[in-house]
């Protein structure tokens, strides 16, 4: 984070869900660090919201601190300590109106004892099917209002709706009570280091811009793999899928975070604008051609774990996508992603054409956002010797080696922000509903069962028809040691 930006203004964060894993594994040690790096205002209060009334604060700090721990941190006891000073505890049901009373009284409080108006965010950890009763809750008893000098702001976290209708259901609904500037739709991929440098790689490497598109450019792939499998979660994704779960998500925004045209000026207004641009621009589909477009698959034995002999919901997806502009018409985008596969990573590639005629291996830029975070180039070389024998070479830059300093986590990148009023990286409705209206008519054709389901083995890279559907745009999916990212110098 650059020590460079305006003064953090003093901030009450309101965390509901706080006896949630989100808010033990990530929300609190991300709260931590940032405490710890001097980067939270010097009036900053944390309001845990709770529904057991056995929960503390200290209770809450003791799970942070075995969070900590378990991932092998030294901790400065400390910044624990202020943190934890910084902190209390209200006890009440986020769905019952009149606790919300409480609150307004717990944070007129904080605003009365430093004799100062604090910017409010409220954080919904919590299922997505209380986000409207918290959001009404919230606006009913005047917590959505901003005063002169001090504003209101609210973070979501995904899933945004399981459909376009109940997306825009959604954003209907925040809309009668938090304007589009307070709210704060999170995508943790877009707050990862990796992600943010994609536009600064682009816009600033000249070498690099003038061969962003269909002159030089092949094809574009983008996959988001696991090795682990549904973990128990049956309930969860039986109801979600991969497409829902990552490509609705995650993965269209690095679409079009990819492909985005350069913003003038480079503001959050603008990056917004182009992001949509690109969403707006991907050519629709037609439920007739979902088949030859889009593949979903199952690892053996998910029905079993999910107790559902007859399951059709997909672990695996993937699609092919192609944005009919002037710079990207005519260019194959690649989109997969899925459980229990042959590796760990999330990344974009983009595989360059061979103007030579030779027949030569593409040249390969990859941007890996999860694990081993760089940006990786594939090229060829001739090898010492007599002949003229060609072998492929990796240049990259690995994160971890090429800056001093340790890398910020996503989430403290996204409280940053958030307390900043910087919705740069962060979904807007409009981006929001794109994204479902784009899937459509894939998810109303896997709904009704009318589309193959391919099976596939735990630990390989999904189904057969998903190497088919790349074939079939004159295309080869990539495996993650194509590019050995931070192999040549490991963590």
């Amino acid at each position: 984070m650059d020590e460079s930006q305006n003064t953090p203004p003093a901030t009450a964060l309101v965390i509901f869900g706080s006896t949630g894993n989100l808010a033990q594994k990530k929300l609190l040690p991300a709260l931590y660090h940032l405490l710890k790096g001097g980067y939270l205002p010097q009036d900053f209060s944390v309001v845990c919201v709770a529904r057991d009334e056995s929960s503390t604060v200290d209770s809450i700090i003791e799970k942070a601190r075995g969070s900590l721990s378990h991932h092998g941190q030294n901790i400065d006891e400390a910044a624990l300590e202020q943190l934890k000073q910084r902190m209390q505890m209200i006890v009440m049901d986020s769905t019952n109106q009149d606790d919300f009373h409480r609150l307004k009284d717990v944070l007129d409080g904080i605003d009365q004892y430093t004799q100062k108006r604090h910017n409010r965010l409220f954080y919904l950890a919590i299922p997505p099917n209380i986000f409207t009763s918290v959001i009404s809750c919230l606006g009913n008893v005047g917590l959505d209002n901003e005063e002169e000098g001090a504003s209101r702001r609210i973070l979501v976290e995904k899933p945004f709706g399981t459909n376009l209708a109940s997306a825009k259901e959604l954003v209907s609904h925040i809309a009668e009570h938090f304007k589009e500037h307070q709210v704060y739709r999170i995508d943790h991929y877009l707050a990862k280091e990796t992600a943010q440098n994609i536009l600064a790689f682009r816009f600033n490497n000249p070498i690099i811009e003038d061969l962003w598109g269909r002159q030089f450019i092949d094809h574009i792939q983008i996959t988001a793999a696991e090795t682990i499998d549904i973990e128990g979660r049956a309930n969860f994704y039986e109801g979600m899928g991969a497409l829902r779960d990552l490509v609705q998500s995650h993965l269209l925004q690095l679409m079009a975070l990819t492909m985005m045209e350069v913003p003038q000026p480079l503001n959050s207004e603008n990056i917004h604008a182009e992001k949509l641009a690109i969403l707006e621009a991907i050519r629709p589909i037609k439920f007739s051609h979902v088949d030859e477009i889009a593949v979903r698959g199952q690892y053996k034995g998910y029905r079993e774990e999910t107790d559902n002999p007859e399951s059709n919901v997909e672990t695996f997806a993937a699609l092919h996508f192609e944005v009919a502009n002037s710079r990207w018409g005519g260019v194959p985008v690649l989109v997969r992603t899925g459980k229990a596969l042959a590796d760990k990573m999330t990344e974009i590639t983009l595989v360059f054409r061979d103007r030579t005629r030779r027949k030569v291996e593409p040249n390969l830029l990859t941007i890996r956002i999860q694990p081993n975070e760089g940006i990786g180039i594939r090229l060829q070389a001739k090898k010492p010797g007599f002949n003229d024998e060609l072998q492929t070479v990796n240049m990259d830059f690995c994160y971890q080696t090429a800056f001093d300093g340790t890398q910020p986590d996503a989430y403290e990148r996204v409280l940053v922000d958030a307390i900043l009023g910087d919705q740069s990286l962060f979904a807007t409705s409009a981006e929001v509903l794109r994204c479902w209206e784009v899937l459509e008519p894939i998810i109303d054709v896997w709904q009704q069962d009318d589309s193959q389901l391919h099976f596939y083995d735990k630990g390989s890279w999904g189904p057969d028809a998903a190497t088919e559907l790349a074939s079939s745009y004159g295309c080869e999916w990539l495996s993650s040691d194509s590019s050995h990212i931070c192999s040549v110098h490991p963590a």
